[in-house]
């Protein structure tokens, strides 16, 4: 039953967002290697819009993050609850980052909403962890500051900030730079 429920909201999701494709910007995403199974150049203004009207439905954001088009990967970020996402989870979104578009929009729209900092850290900052994870995690923790800009408990910005300062991936090094701009406080 909740297959057929996801199935014809995902079929509304489509019809709003096949309004506004620009194969101009597929073309474009492909000449900077920014490759998608399927993608229909929607702006990700058009596609947070979209995706909106449905939030939060967990559930269903974990069934279009199972889809292979650009714009359902992106909307599930935007659909999934927060509040809902667990340490258990983090596996499940990180497989399909497969890019640094779904690596910083998922760092943006989803997990820099969770209380997932400690967990985050711990698997997706390891070593080992791929870089598009490392990125993602770093980009998510620098936007997981209060309101007074510190980060949340048991994570120390000037440890993360240095430790990936000289990171093989250029991605990862902006992103401790991100961390480090945003006041280093632990």
């Amino acid at each position: 039953m909740k297959t057929d429920e996801h199935t014809e909201k995902m079929g509304a999701l489509v019809r709003m967002l096949r309004r506004d494709i620009n194969g101009a910007v597929v073309g474009r995403m492909e000449e900077l290697g920014v490759r998608y199974v399927s993608n229909w150049g929607v702006s990700l203004h058009a596609v947070r819009r979209a995706a909106a009207l449905f939030a939060p439905d967990h559930a269903f954001a974990r069934f279009l993050y199972g889809k292979q088009l650009r714009e359902l990967l992106l909307s599930a970020f935007v659909v999934a609850d927060p509040e809902s996402v667990t340490a258990e989870e983090l596996a499940f979104w990180g497989a399909g980052v497969t890019n640094a578009e779904l690596a910083e929009n998922l760092a943006f729209s989803l997990l820099s909403h969770t209380s997932l900092a400690g967990p985050l850290a711990e698997e997706w900052l390891r070593a080992d962890a791929a870089p598009l994870l490392r990125y993602c995690a770093l980009l998510a923790l620098a936007r997981m500051r209060d309101g007074d800009g510190r980060l949340p408990d048991g994570v120390d910005g000037v440890e993360l900030a240095a430790r990936f300062a000289d990171d093989e991936s250029a991605l990862v090094r902006k992103a401790a730079e991100a961390l480090a701009a945003g006041g280093l406080q632990a």
